[in-house]
């Protein structure tokens, strides 16, 4: 269960007839000690309809830069102050004595349960409490899905509160030597139940034709999953600090996750790929960082080939690396980068067909000088090239007049 709240913000989400026994201020004055809280509500939200006073509270946390635990901890007291009053009142629906409008619905259980996963954000060093607040917003969701199954607000929100659940719980326990077991599950499994559920509400929501749930609040999910990409990516980054900034062994460098760890992009794609009918933007997005990954591992081999090929030509290797080997190895990789990296392209971006030529510059530059393979991959990224820019009104003018002169 949730810890203590503080007080003072039971009607945050109320514009006038406030009649509570502690008599609480106004939304644009609502303040607690040295902390002053101030939200602009919708003119169009009624002022006695309580669950829509409490939506425009929690939109407004939601698209907050800076979120603060007080607000958070208001729309959770809120949420407490209406399930009293309806539990006291014996209905769930309807107007009180003081004209307040009370309508219990899924949107009201799915923003009870994410602001209580939310707290977690706040207490990230306290494991014991980000376990129980998600466990409360699991319970939340249930209890709402017991009264309200085919709510689509109540799957969006089940699908955010997985989706944050993940780094939270589930990646802050990995190191870089674990392992998939049964304490460290696999986090693509959990990926994929958070993903299930999203397409479960996007699908519920098309058939219905109810569009308005397409909205900022539940569209955030999507930031929330690129977060958790961003974070895959990085995990495994070991920042040397401490040392003299000129020294080599300063710069970032990067840890290889086994294609078993939790994390792996292949180990997310895969379990994507599992699916009937995977989200084609999540995979191409999934595509286009493994594609990104390659090119980055093949940076140093193909610089080492570069550097023995044409301006160290007496030097046998570099890095343990021989021209021929590093030759082989960067090809291997630029080849396996374009596979994804064509993945990931999509018709109208013109910047994903300019990812894929780019990519086969690169290539193509490990090849033998003016060899016909080197020749036939410029060719056809120029043609990848010159597409992309007329499609851009040539925002790769320099990239393409670059390749001409080769």
């Amino acid at each position: 269960m949730a810890p203590k709240r503080h007080l003072g913000l039971g009607k945050a989400a109320k514009v006038k007839k406030q009649k509570t026994e502690s008599e609480e201020p106004a939304p644009s004055e609502v303040s607690e000690d040295k902390n002053e809280l101030t939200v602009e509500m919708d003119e169009e939200v009624d002022a006695n309809d309580a669950v829509g006073q409490l939506v425009a509270l929690w939109r407004t946390f939601l698209l907050s830069e800076e979120k603060k635990e007080l607000m958070l901890n208001g729309i959770i007291h809120e949420c407490d102050r209406l399930l009293r009053k309806k539990h006291n009142s014996g209905e769930t629906s309807g107007k009180d004595a003081d004209d307040e409008i009370i309508d219990l619905n899924g949107q009201f259980h799915a923003i009870y349960a994410q602001a209580l996963s939310s707290l977690a954000f706040f207490h990230t060093e306290e494991e014991d409490k980000v376990a129980q607040f998600f466990t409360a917003a699991r319970e939340r969701i249930q209890a709402g899905r017991e009264q309200y199954p085919e709510s689509i607000e109540l799957l969006f929100g089940e699908a955010r509160i997985l989706m944050n659940r993940i780094p939270l719980v589930e990646v802050s326990q990995l190191t870089l030597d674990s392992k998939i077991n049964k304490k460290h599950p696999e986090v693509a499994k959990s990926l994929d139940h958070s993903l299930s559920k999203w397409e479960e509400a996007v699908s519920m929501a098309e058939t219905r034709q109810e569009y308005k749930h397409f909205n900022l609040e539940n569209l955030d999910f999507l930031q929330a999953l690129d977060d958790f990409l961003d974070m895959s990516d990085n995990f495994g980054k070991v920042h040397m600090e401490g040392e003299d900034s000129d020294d080599e062994d300063d710069e970032d460098k990067q840890v290889d996750l086994a294609p078993t760890h939790p994390l792996h992009s292949r180990e997310i794609l895969k379990n994507l790929d599992l699916q009937s009918k995977p989200p084609a933007d999540l995979r191409r997005e999934l595509c286009k960082r493994l594609g990104q990954s390659y090119l980055m591992e093949a940076e140093i081999p193909s610089s080492v080939f570069t550097t023995l090929t044409y301006y160290s030509k007496g030097q046998k290797e570099i890095n343990g690396l021989t021209k021929e080997k590093a030759q082989k190895i960067s090809q291997e990789l630029f080849n396996t980068a374009l596979k994804y990296l064509k993945d990931a392209q999509d018709e109208q971006d013109p910047d994903t067909w300019a990812n894929v030529a780019e990519a086969m510059i690169s290539l193509a530059n490990t090849h033998d000088l003016e060899s016909k393979e080197q020749e036939s991959i410029y060719k056809e990224a120029e043609d990848i090239l010159t597409r992309a820019n007329n499609a851009t009104n040539g925002k790769y003018d320099d990239i393409l007049e670059n390749l001409l002169l080769n």
